[in-house]
């Protein structure tokens, strides 16, 4: 099994314009996982030999609601090993807000819906809990941990098989339930519990927004990188160019939402998501508009997977304006998978005297497994060709 190994062996050749799949470990083109360790003993006898290098700098690019943030964490609890007690308790008040504010825009929704139709709203039995519910949205203090009264009613309501349909089958962008909502309504028992901390995966999944320009760094193999997150939202945009001033960027990697194809995005209702990812990506990603001094690799994290898996069983792609030249079964997973990596990959086509490479995967960013082996292809692969681009070995 591919994801039993805990070294890091060469990972096979990965060539530009290739992507790795997540269907069966196989498709991966990669070799064993990358851990944290160090360089062994030989790595330290030549210290004195050479200079260090420079940092790998990693800019991380993508539209708001892509996932990015959630990739950031999941890269730090790989290569710094988790989260202790201290960092984690932190984060109860973030874990409160989402879960609450997710619940309102749930109540909304289904409030809405439910005067269609009876069979997209809760039950008559729950009409008194509910009420509850809505004087402790109006009235509760979110900085404290959710009560265990309060929890079983959200337990109770998020049950509610009239609520599950209208959660999952009503498609609005206005009320959008996110992953990360339903994963904390269905572990509501463990977060409402008295002495709850968040665990880290609570952590990796709570919503983050970024503003502003972060840096992170961590070690992997004794090589040392610098991830820097960029905010999604378009008034953060403007901000981006400053993090390619010093021409020391060794790759790009742009996150976009498979799962976008048929969600609204919030600044502008008007598109889709996979749409706004698709006009960021060719603005700032593609080789004749690239505003820098050097062309820089780029990495495509097509991010969501697991989510448009469940999309495709009942939504066609062909819904969303970007997609409509799609003639394939719109219920084949890799076939419509592999037509959004097709429709990403027009804007990367480079000129014959200066190829550029680029590199596409299929990430879900909650999963650690596969992020662990997308990072592995990345080091071995994509980094190389930025080093030489850059002349750094």
């Amino acid at each position: 099994d591919i994801f039993s190994s805990s070294n890091c062996s060469p990972a096979a050749p990965s060539r530009p314009h290739q992507s790795s799949h997540i269907p069966s470990s196989a498709a991966f083109g990669m070799g064993a996982l990358c851990t944290s360790e160090e360089g062994g003993s030989e790595d330290k006898k030549d210290v004195g030999r050479a200079a260090p290098s420079p940092p790998m700098k990693l800019v991380l690019l993508g539209p708001g609601q892509s996932g990015k943030s959630t990739l950031v964490k999941q890269l730090l609890r790989i290569h710094r090993g988790g989260m202790d007690q201290k960092r984690r308790r932190e984060h109860l008040e973030p874990v409160n807000n989402d879960m609450l504010t997710s619940l309102e825009i749930l109540l909304e929704k289904v409030d809405k819906y439910m005067l269609e139709d009876a069979k997209l709203g809760y039950s008559k039995d729950l009409e008194t809990d509910v009420e509850k519910l809505r004087d402790f949205l109006d009235t509760g203090d979110r900085l404290i941990p959710i009560d265990e009264d309060i929890g079983n009613i959200i337990q109770k309501f998020w049950n509610d098989p009239g609520v599950q349909r209208c959660c999952y089958f009503v498609n609005d962008p206005e009320f959008e339930i996110t992953p990360s909502a339903t994963y904390f309504f269905e572990n509501t028992f463990r977060i409402c519990r008295r002495g709850y901390i968040p665990s880290t995966d609570d952590v990796i999944r709570v919503r983050w927004r970024t503003t502003g320009i972060y840096e992170e760094k961590f070690e992997m193999k004794g090589e040392k990188y610098v991830l820097v997150d960029l905010g999604g939202q378009k008034s953060e945009r403007r901000k981006w160019l400053k993090s390619f001033e010093n021409g020391d960027v060794t790759a790009l990697i742009f996150v976009a939402a498979l799962s976008g194809f048929h969600m609204g995005c919030k600044e502008d209702y008007n598109i889709t998501q996979l749409e706004e990812a698709f006009n960021l990506f060719d603005s700032f990603a593609s080789p004749e508009k690239q505003e820098f001094e050097r062309k820089i690799p780029v990495i495509l994290f097509l991010n969501k997977y697991d989510i448009f898996c469940e999309q495709v069983k009942t939504q066609n792609i062909t819904e969303c304006p970007l997609l409509k030249g799609f003639k394939g079964n719109c219920r084949d997973i890799n076939a419509t998978s592999r037509y959004i990596e097709k429709v990403f990959k027009t804007i990367r086509v480079s000129s014959a005297d200066s190829p550029i490479p680029w590199y596409c995967h299929f990430t879900n960013a909650t999963d650690e497994n596969i992020v662990k082996n997308v990072f592995c292809d990345i080091r071995d692969n994509v980094l190389h060709e930025g080093l030489l681009e850059a002349g750094l070995i």
